[in-house]
């Protein structure tokens, strides 16, 4: 798995972009070598009695880029594609949303085996610590609890978009301010 890091003369960012333009708007950067994410889970249908099992955004209408001043112009421009692109020129919010990407990227590989959900407008809830499991060393909040498990919310704050996936209790450390 690839993780992603700053690059140096870019911003790590977020484009809004138009209905069902995500994956050509990805091939499109990667011809111009602009580095981008796109998360996707599988999505199955069945059409005329066959199971059709496609890869869809898993957050609809957004890519996640990395760009100069001069190519974020160029590409509003020459796309239009592009509703909005907006670069995190603050180091410390680019350095917390390239951390909220990393932990975007270990639930995209959890959603290949396991359910995975998105939540839109989910607020701040207790500060946990994942200790067990294949997100072991995961800062985020919880939720809601119900009497099978917790679910731990990875919140990207600049979107107002989560991500939820259940966790059991033992799993959990809260964290303390």
């Amino acid at each position: 798995m690839e993780f992603i890091e700053k690059q140096n003369g870019r911003y790590w960012g977020f484009a809004y972009l138009r209905p069902h333009s995500e994956k050509i708007v990805v091939q499109t950067l990667k011809r111009k070598g602009i580095r981008s994410y796109l998360p996707v889970v599988s999505k199955a249908r069945l059409h005329h009695g066959t199971k059709i099992v496609t890869q869809v955004p898993l957050i609809a209408g957004y890519v996640f880029l990395s760009l100069n001043s001069e190519e974020r112009s160029e590409l509003k421009r020459s796309d239009d594609h592009f509703v909005q692109i907006e670069l995190l020129r603050d180091a410390q919010i680019e350095n917390i949303f390239i951390s909220e990407l990393n932990a975007l990227r270990k639930f995209e590989l959890l959603a290949q085996t396991e359910k995975v959900l998105v939540q839109p407008g989910i607020r701040k809830g207790d500060r946990i610590l994942i200790t067990q499991g294949s997100l072991k060393g995961l800062e985020t909040e919880v939720i809601r609890r119900d009497d099978d498990h917790d679910s731990i919310v990875i919140n990207i704050t600049i979107l107002n978009k989560s991500v939820e996936y259940p966790v059991s209790l033992e799993d959990l450390k809260k964290i303390t301010s």
